[in-house]
C-alpha cells in the first residue's frame, strides 16, 4: 500500500490550507491588554479605532463576499495603519495573502497578529498554516501547538498539527490530531482524507477507503478529490474480492 501513501501525502503537503476562510470569517474580537487609544469595552474585548473600521469594513466585503482577496489587501494595509494594535486585522490580511499563495507575507502577518495580541489562536494557527506551505515543518509544529494550548478544541489547528506530522511522515503523531479533527468536526472533509493516509501506513486498507469514500462525500469537488479518487481506484485493484463478486 506504500505507492498509494506517497501520492497523496505529497498532495497534503502541497495543497494550500483552506481552513483559515472559516476562521476568519467568523474571527473573535480581540481580547489582550490594549493601548489607551483603542476602543475597549466593560468586558474588556477590544475593537478596532474608529479611524480603522471603514477600511476594515471594505476589506471584509472584498474578501468574503467579492472574493477578492488582492483588493482587499490595499484596504486591510489601510486599517493596519490606522490601528496598528489591532491583531484581527492582521489575521485577516494573512488570509488574503493565503489565498493568493504568497506564503512569506501570510506568514509575516499571522506573526504581527501574534506580537500584537500574545493570546491569539487564529494567529498562530495561520502562522502554522503558512510555514506548511514553505515546507518549514518544524516552525508550524511550534506556532500550532501554541494554538492548540490557547484554543485546544480547534478542528482546523488539529487538522494543520496533522499535516506538519504527515509531512514529515510522522504518521503515528499525526493520527489523534485527525482523530480529534474529526471528533469536533465530523463534517469537515480534509481529516478525513489525511486518515486515509494514517490507516494506508497502517497497512489497513479497508478503513483508508472508508475515509477516503466520506471525504468525497463531504466534498466531492475539493482539492484532493482527483487524486482520492484515484487511490480509491488502485485500493479497489489491489484488495481480495469479495465473496461471489466478479471484477468488472
Amino acid at each position: 500500500m506504500r505507492p498509494f501513501l506517497f501520492l497523496l501525502f505529497l498532495l497534503l503537503a502541497v495543497t494550500p490550507s483552506l481552513t483559515l476562510a472559516q476562521a476568519g470569517a467568523n474571527a473573535p474580537t480581540q481580547t489582550s491588554p490594549a493601548p489607551a487609544t483603542n476602543t475597549t469595552d466593560s468586558s474588556g474585548v477590544r475593537h478596532p479605532k474608529p479611524a480603522a473600521q471603514p477600511a476594515l469594513d471594505r476589506a471584509q466585503d472584498l474578501l468574503f463576499r467579492k472574493k477578492d482577496p488582492a483588493a482587499s489587501i490595499e484596504e486591510f494595509k489601510k486599517a493596519v495603519k490606522a490601528d496598528p494594535w489591532y491583531a484581527q486585522s492582521y489575521v485577516l490580511l494573512g488570509l488574503a495573502y493565503m489565498q493568493l499563495q504568497r506564503w512569506s507575507e501570510a506568514q509575516w502577518a499571522f506573526e504581527q497578529s501574534t506580537k500584537v495580541e500574545p493570546g491569539n489562536a487564529q494567529g498562530y494557527l495561520g502562522w502554522g498554516s503558512a510555514l506548511n506551505e514553505e515546507k518549514d515543518y518544524a516552525g508550524a509544529q511550534k506556532a500550532l501547538q501554541r494554538s492548540l494550548e490557547l484554543s485546544p478544541d480547534s478542528a482546523e489547528a488539529h487538522y494543520e498539527l496533522a499535516r506538519t506530522f504527515g509531512a514529515m511522515g510522522k504518521w503515528q503523531a499525526a493520527e489523534p490530531h485527525a482523530r480529534r479533527a474529526i471528533e469536533l468536526n465530523p463534517d469537515y472533509a480534509g481529516p478525513h482524507a489525511l486518515m486515509g493516509n494514517v490507516y494506508l501506513d497502517q497497512q489497513d486498507p479497508e478503513s483508508a477507503r472508508n475515509e477516503f469514500k466520506e471525504y468525497l462525500r463531504l466534498d466531492p469537488e475539493g482539492s484532493l478529490a482527483p487524486a482520492v479518487r484515484q487511490i480509491l481506484a488502485e485500493i479497489e485493484k489491489a484488495m481480495p474480492p469479495e465473496p461471489n463478486k466478479k471484477r468488472p
